[in-house]
């Protein structure tokens, strides 16, 4: 991402025209506002979703044009299954922002197509695809949704792969998935209700999403209130001071490039581990924090890092109030998701730090460290079981109606880093039909490296049957790129070592530094 990445958003950006008034949907809801503020800020781009489809024989010696045509009308009708895939958003430098209705969507500014005739450069080209898809900022907002599409297809192929990248103010990661779903579902459909001229689909005049405060109740005490507002202004005074601050990551004078990695389990692996989670109590997104914690505190030395802060954002569609029958949330897109943080404090640390060295030094001792990653795995678990037991009351989310000006809220809320690494796991998607049909063989999911939030950015995904992938974003010239590969790297070789043999060993790992 180049230094003069906020002009260029704010130089695509076009005034709102006297006609506006007509198509105003509503208002962006708080949530919606506050990624809209990241968004303007050049803080956070996006995200994307990468699905391998399998192509039905019958279509493989299909015309180039007639195939694509075919594609193209399912992703439109997948597309109306999502409003806020279908609408604009203007006032991008007011501090009240709108959803506006668009009459239709040109196809020419949101998919791509490329054919890829190097088969041994194809999967570098993915990668440069899906980097590409979070680092780049998305043109004329007022008037085009906010979601793009890369579609690469190999030379004498029986697949291709479907880049869907979506800006962040409209919806979360779950919301990827579930538009994934739609367009799997509408490529093994036939239907002739939506027509593409040159490309162009019109838009039916339809309820847009309501904004979530509206779906899901969010209840704030006045204790927990006046709680939390003590808590941010000792925080403000005190953020250096805390030993669990990121401050290995300074957050930078501009917005940076984002860069990725990604790693595998195998699927072989992949059961064992699943059922080794079981076993302890705990679930894979718990052991992959753990396991983390491991490679940070191995990596990174007790100066620089005597404690850790982690994230797991957590989705909310299960707890939609009645009242909304013609909207389901698991199957709408929309940004529901609150944050859940967890400490890895100093004792812990040091704790893991000293079975790191008798590990590495007494190769039968690796199992006190393992004993500990399962202990610090299940606690994840129950913290997160705890804070899906309590529902949405005094959710920090339900604060957000209170913050008036966004930009400057997360501006003074990004002096310094608090989270060290998050991890969004969006779980299985299922893609699989009877019969000669569109099926997905895989999928990787991947995200813009914050500027003001984790210094990695872990997104976890597989599809049903296949590896499961998990890509590791940060920001060039904040994490240096050894550090980040070599945690990705660990965390992928412990895990398939677990599901290969059992147990995981600890005793080759990285040099602190």
């Amino acid at each position: 991402m180049s230094s003069n990445m906020i002009d260029r958003l704010r130089s695509k950006k076009s005034a709102r025209s006297l006609n506006d008034k007509d198509k105003v949907l509503r208002k962006l809801s708080p949530v919606e506002h506050l990624q809209a503020a990241h968004y303007s800020l050049g803080a956070i781009i996006g995200c994307a979703i990468s699905c391998r489809y399998r192509i039905p024989e019958a279509l493989l010696t299909s015309d180039d044009a007639i195939f694509q045509v075919m594609v193209e009308n399912a992703f439109a009708r997948a597309i109306l299954q999502h409003p806020l895939f279908t609408v604009g958003r203007i006032n991008a430098d007011s501090k009240k922002q709108y959803w506006v209705r668009l009459d239709q969507i040109d196809l020419n500014n949101h998919i791509e197509w490329r054919t890829v005739s190097d088969q041994e450069t194809y999967e570098s080209i993915l990668h440069a695809t899906l980097e590409w898809q979070v680092n780049e900022p998305y043109t004329n907002l007022e008037t085009q949704p906010g979601w793009r599409v890369t579609i690469l297809r190999p030379v004498e192929s029986n697949f291709i792969d479907i880049v869907f990248a979506w800006e962040h103010t409209a919806a979360d990661g779950k919301s990827g998935k579930v538009f994934q779903d739609s367009l799997f579902n509408c490529l093994n459909t036939s239907d002739d209700t939506v027509i593409l001229k040159n490309r162009v689909f019109e838009v039916p005049n339809t309820e847009l999403t309501p904004p979530l405060h509206h779906l899901i109740k969010l209840p704030v005490s006045l204790h927990f209130i006046v709680g939390e507002f003590g808590r941010d202004i000792i925080a403000s005074i005190k953020a250096k001071e805390l030993p669990h601050m990121a401050t290995w990551a300074p957050i930078p004078t501009e917005p940076s490039t984002t860069s990725m990695v990604a790693t595998k389990v195998a699927k072989k692996a992949l059961k064992p581990v699943l059922d080794a989670c079981r076993q302890h109590g705990t679930t894979l997104t718990g052991l992959m924090h753990a396991l983390i914690a491991v490679s940070m505190a191995t990596r990174l030395a007790e100066i620089k890092a005597s404690a850790f802060l982690c994230g797991t954002p957590v989705c909310l569609r299960q707890f939609q109030k009645p009242g909304h029958p013609s909207i389901d949330m698991n199957k709408t897109a929309i940004n529901s998701v609150a944050y859940w943080p967890f400490t890895f404090d100093e004792e812990l640390v040091a704790k893991v730090r000293e079975q790191i060295n008798e590990a590495q030094t007494k190769p039968n001792m690796s199992a006190n460290l393992e004993a500990t990653v399962w202990s610090c795995a299940k606690a994840i678990r129950d913290g997160l079981s705890a804070k899906l037991d309590l529902g949405t009351k005094n959710d920090h989310i339900g604060l957000a109606k209170f913050v008036k000006d966004w930009q400057s809220f997360v501006k003074d809320h990004g002096k310094t880093r608090s989270y060290s690494w998050e991890i969004s796991n969006l779980g299985v998607i299922h893609g699989k039909a009877e019969g000669d049909k569109w099926a997905i063989e895989s999928a990787t999911f991947t995200q813009t490296a914050p500027t003001f939030g984790s210094a990695l950015t872990f997104s976890v995904i597989s599809a049903m049957g296949g590896d499961l992938v998990m890509t590791n974003t940060w920001q060039v010239g904040v994490v240096e790129e050894e550090f980040a590969v070599g945690v990705s790297s660990d965390v992928e070789g412990w895990l398939n070592e677990l599901g290969n043999n059992g147990s995981i060993n600890f005793g080759a790992v990285g040099v602190a530094s």
